[in-house]
C-alpha cells in the first residue's frame, strides 16, 4: 500500500535579495569540512572553509553542503542575512562583511 511521506520544513531565512546573486561551483579539496552557509576560500589544492588566515584569499558563500563528491554551489555575490552565515572560528561578523565587500557580497 502506499503511505504519504510526511516532512517539516523549516526556512532559513538566508538569501535577502536586493542584489543579484551569481553562483559558481567548484571542489572541496580533500580532507577539507564545508559547512552549509560558509565562507569558503580558494587556494592551489581546492575550496577550503575560510579561516582568519584565508580570508583574503576569499570566493563566496556556499549555497549548500557539499555533495558525496566534494562538489559545492557557492555564491560570488548578493545580499544574505548575516547571522544565517556559519561564522569560521575566530573570525567576526564585522571582519566577514569587509571582507565580503569585495566581492559584492552584502551581510547584512
Amino acid at each position: 500500500m502506499y503511505g504519504v511521506k510526511e516532512a517539516n520544513y523549516i526556512p532559513d531565512n538566508f538569501y535577502l535579495g536586493g542584489f543579484p546573486a551569481l553562483t559558481e561551483a567548484g571542489i572541496i579539496k580533500e580532507g577539507a569540512t564545508v559547512r552549509k552557509h560558509a565562507p569558503v576560500a580558494l587556494d592551489a589544492d581546492g575550496l577550503a572553509e575560510a579561516t582568519v588566515e584565508t580570508l583574503n584569499r576569499l570566493v563566496g558563500i556556499t549555497a549548500d553542503e557539499p555533495d558525496d563528491n566534494g562538489n559545492v554551489v557557492y555564491y560570488q555575490t548578493g545580499t544574505f542575512r548575516g547571522e544565517a552565515v556559519a561564522l569560521p572560528e575566530g573570525v567576526a561578523l564585522d571582519a566577514l562583511k569587509t571582507a565580503c565587500r569585495p566581492l559584492s557580497i552584502f551581510l547584512k
